[in-house]
């Protein structure tokens, strides 16, 4: 049977940080009515899952841990009657430290969640109430270790950098912190200023975010570190301990098949690819009905498909192979790719490997560029 993973949004947060561009709302009268409809959803595609197993499920949002646990142990029950899982499913649960309990993670471990996710984002407090966190230092601290104590043995920690104000000498005490915690997995995100979030409108923070230069030796020098620590890189914002890659999110970067459930989840299907609209209630009056729910659905042609694999093949660190390529797509990917990666190997940004290509820790900060530059998107 083909291997699917499986996306659960809880759009809920306790407070909107100023950075977060994510779907998600504060009015938690709409809990009970939203975790009733995500149910119907699920069961509905209980037909069309029945020729897939389930390797992986992520839980996120939003903040998955502001709300009652039990409704977290409803849908996984659910889930669990819908799709087949492999022996050893990886399940990821997000959380904020400052929304974590006993209670919680206990139903976590319990409902079969063995990966826990926390957004730490900075141990020094002041970065933290700058991004309006509900979270200190000391809250993140508990929380991990009272995971740890119940059974936790895959955590995963969210780091962020090029914050206003932020100095090297901060960043790295925070990565230095963190490492000695020891969980298995650390995400190192830059700081994006999206349009319409609250810090996009705070001109006097947005003055003192590092300039270019500054966030280049940022993620080098963090890289570095984490690297010494014993996290290898494996993805431009995601270092792990050996065999501790997150399972749902390499389903992503190496173009397999998911499906996504609640308002603003995707999915990738078959080569199909599409989404749902960001709208609670659109959602909770009408779950099962795909076409008021769908904000855009596209069905990739084999080149599309070549070239979204390429796209997100180039966030990691191994790169894309010549023979996954010519295996899925027929297609050669030297020939595709070679003369238009040429300059930027000259640049030291991408490497030409004895499998394929890749971006080196430079062109992995700079791929964007480089992806735009390389991509044929609008061919057939």
């Amino acid at each position: 049977m083909k291997k699917l993973g499986v996306y659960i949004h809880i759009p809920f947060c306790v407070h909107k940080c100023s950075y977060c561009d994510f779907y998600s709302v504060t009015n938690t009268l709409l809990t009970e009515d939203y975790f009733s409809a995500l149910k119907e959803q699920i069961l509905n595609f209980k037909s069309y899952l029945k020729d897939w197993t389930v390797d992986s499920v992520y839980i996120g949002g939003g903040t998955p841990s502001c709300v009652d646990s039990k409704y977290i142990v409803d849908i996984m029950e659910t889930l669990k009657s819908v799709v087949k899982f492999v022996e050893k499913p990886e399940i990821t649960i997000e959380s904020n430290p400052g929304t974590l309990d006993t209670k919680k993670i206990k139903d976590y471990l319990n409902c079969g969640i063995n990966r826990l996710s926390i957004g730490l984002q900075s141990a020094d407090d002041e970065e933290l109430k700058m991004l309006s966190r509900i979270h200190d230092k000391s809250a993140f601290e508990s929380a991990y270790m009272l995971a740890r104590m119940l059974g936790f043995k895959n955590v995963n920690v969210d780091i962020m950098y090029a914050l206003p104000g932020q100095k090297e000498e901060t960043l790295m005490n925070t990565i230095d912190y963190v490492t000695s915690l020891d969980p298995e997995h650390i995400s190192f995100y830059g700081l994006r200023v999206e349009e319409g979030t609250p810090l996009a409108a705070r001109e006097d923070l947005l003055e003192k975010i590092p300039d270019e230069d500054a966030q280049y030796n940022m993620y080098i020098h963090a890289a570095k570190r984490l690297e010494k620590a014993g996290y290898s890189q494996y993805e431009i914002s995601n270092f792990s301990k050996k065999r501790m890659m997150c399972r749902h999110n390499c389903r992503y970067w190496k173009s397999g098949d998911y499906i996504g459930f609640g308002p603003g989840a995707a999915s990738y299907i078959n080569g199909e690819l599409y989404s749902y609209t960001k709208d609670i209630q659109s959602f909770i009056l009408k779950p099962t009905d795909f076409f008021v729910n769908i904000e855009k659905s596209e069905k990739l042609t084999i080149r599309q498909q070549a070239t979204q694999y390429v796209m997100l093949g180039l966030r990691l660190a191994r790169g894309v192979e010549a023979k996954e390529y010519k295996l899925r797509f027929g297609r050669d990917l030297e020939e595709d790719y070679g003369e238009k990666l040429e300059k930027y190997i000259d640049m030291k940004y991408a490497k030409r490997t004895d499998k394929g290509f890749r971006l080196t820790r430079a062109g992995l900060l700079v791929s964007n560029t480089i992806l735009s530059d390389i991509l044929d998107f609008d061919k057939k």
